[in-house]
């Protein structure tokens, strides 16, 4: 009896440690099936094959080497479980993405060589002033299964990767849903990105320090975003010519309010705004020395461009880009690509009108008045009357006729009667309780 009982524990003990050590090999393999990896100490992997599965911790930042010299770099401020798959046929390609978000995301990431690869039944069309000739065979599909607040992507123009340092070009955009690629705000910096460091073997190049960068912001969970790179053509000197002219254009038609006229406008105003990733109140935004002074010298020069902003305001390049991020999710200023510029205006919100009683609705020439004073809030009778060809009387009236609705307000500077829209005025705040 006693040898039996003896017996039993030592063989109890045995199932134990075997049961142990299957255990430990099941969590190994386990793990392995999900590739999750949190040996950040090792922040650059060569990968043999085109894919990858990894689970990044938060402010994680890693690197993938592919095989035919193919690189992805990824960096996360949240819990991301990554899943990485090139096409075979792609080869010496350079990207890199930085994640912030609230939310921990799955984020998946295929690239192939054609955008007609991923099922799209048509070809798409390409933006003008491209260089049809030239092809970066490389789409990046990008797909979260929540929100991502901010998605930046940065390629390395170096000519290993496929970019030319000599030449331009653009980050381009697009849904299953659109058939047009759309332009991404891209800057060029010689600064390389602090977020990411590649550790693995690149060209020495000097040129590997130049690189593309874009900003997408609020991607939609469960939407597919097709991401790729375009050529810019040489712009000729007449094409150059018809840009400046087209800018000046633009430029002499927005009436330009003084900085307190301005601010008044924004603060009374009735405009929806997504905030974004950003956690500021209007006051905030407002109140800030650097970003006050990019709206000083939007207001003195409507249509000023990036690089003349970056010039006045002596701000680093990435700082800019953050503040004007800023003022447009704010609809503080708005920009308008004119060739290969982007122009920076103020932001005037057409204010819906639809609710205004049957009296104005009766009087289309009321109704365009009121439509351009919401437009360009400050602006005159005699501007008015030049912009749609109508003797100044018969502006008068009709401007005689708003303020008797209390749908404007007259403020007079000198000879001038500027109107402005009366936003507290019961139409408005009918339509903003709708």
């Amino acid at each position: 009896m006693f040898l039996n009982y003896k017996f039993f524990r030592k063989r109890n003990l045995l199932l134990l440690i075997f049961f142990l050590i299957i255990s430990s090999e099941s969590c190994v393999l386990f793990s392995d099936v999900l590739a999750v990896d949190y040996q950040s100490a090792n922040p650059s992997q060569k990968v043999s094959g085109n894919s990858i599965k990894r689970r990044l911790r938060p402010n994680e930042s890693r690197t993938f080497q592919f095989s035919n010299n193919k690189i992805l770099g990824i960096s996360t401020d949240v819990f991301m479980d990554l899943s990485i798959e090139y096409q075979n046929e792609i080869s010496n390609r350079e990207a890199f993405f930085i994640v912030n978000n609230s939310d921990s995301i799955v984020l998946d990431v295929k690239a192939k060589v054609n955008i007609k690869d991923f099922g799209f039944l048509e070809s798409t069309k390409e933006p003008n002033y491209i260089n049809s000739d030239w092809e970066y065979d490389c789409i990046y599909q990008i797909k979260s299964n929540v929100k991502v607040e901010k998605l930046t992507l940065q390629f390395f123009k170096n000519s290993q990767y496929g970019l030319d340092p000599s030449k331009s070009y653009l980050i381009a955009i697009i849904k299953p849903n659109q058939d047009t690629w759309e332009i991404l705000y891209t800057i060029e910096s010689s600064q390389v990105p602090l977020q990411i460091t590649p550790k693995v073997e690149i060209s020495s190049d000097s040129s590997s320090e130049i690189y593309l960068e874009g900003l997408l912001t609020n991607l939609e969970a469960n939407q597919e975003y097709y991401v790729t790179i375009y050529e810019v053509k040489s712009l000729s000197n007449i094409w150059f010519f018809w840009i400046v002219i087209i800018i000046i254009g633009v430029v002499s038609i927005v009436i330009v309010l003084s900085k307190t006229e301005y601010i008044h406008y924004l603060k009374t105003r009735i405009t929806p705004i997504e905030k974004g990733v950003h956690r500021l109140s209007l006051e905030n935004v407002l109140e800030n020395e650097n970003r006050n002074q990019i709206i000083d010298f939007i207001l003195k020069e409507p249509g000023i461009h990036f690089n003349e902003l970056l010039r006045k305001t002596n701000l680093a390049a990435g700082n800019l880009v953050w503040h004007l991020d800023i003022l447009e999710t704010y609809k503080i200023i708005g920009k308008k690509r004119i060739g290969n510029f982007v122009a920076y205006f103020p932001y005037y919100d057409k204010n819906p009108v639809s609710n205004i009683d049957l009296k104005l609705r009766k009087s289309k020439l009321t109704l365009e008045v009121l439509k351009i004073i919401e437009r360009k809030p400050g602006i005159w009778n005699s501007v008015i009357s030049k912009q749609l060809k109508v003797d100044h009387k018969t502006i008068q009236y009709h401007v005689n006729k708003l303020m008797d609705l209390n749908l404007i307000n007259v403020r007079k500077e000198g000879r001038k009667k500027k109107l402005f829209p009366n936003f507290d005025s019961k139409y408005y705040s009918k339509k903003n309780q709708n």
